[in-house]
């Protein structure tokens, strides 16, 4: 069985590894270190440009939908 954690950027992984190697039935840590995201690398990203691109030209053309400040708030749980 396999168990995937994600860590932000500032995470201490030999910690975390260190950590899950002392629970009862861990048989072994593995970090795949080629793998990480920072939000710099998702701002810097096509991708990103692109989502962005995408929703100013949604707004531009009036496809958005808004909400009260009431609704807002209660999925904030604002009071």
């Amino acid at each position: 069985m396999e168990i995937r954690i994600n860590i932000n950027e500032y995470a201490d992984v030999s910690y975390i590894k260190k950590l899950l190697s002392k629970v009862k039935g861990v048989v072994s840590v593995e970090t795949d270190e080629d793998v990480t995201y920072s939000w710099r690398k998702i701002e810097n990203s096509d991708e990103f440009k692109q989502l962005i691109k995408q929703s100013r030209n949604e707004i531009k053309n009036g496809e958005y939908e808004e909400f009260s400040r009431e609704l807002i708030d209660s999925i904030f749980r604002k009071k």
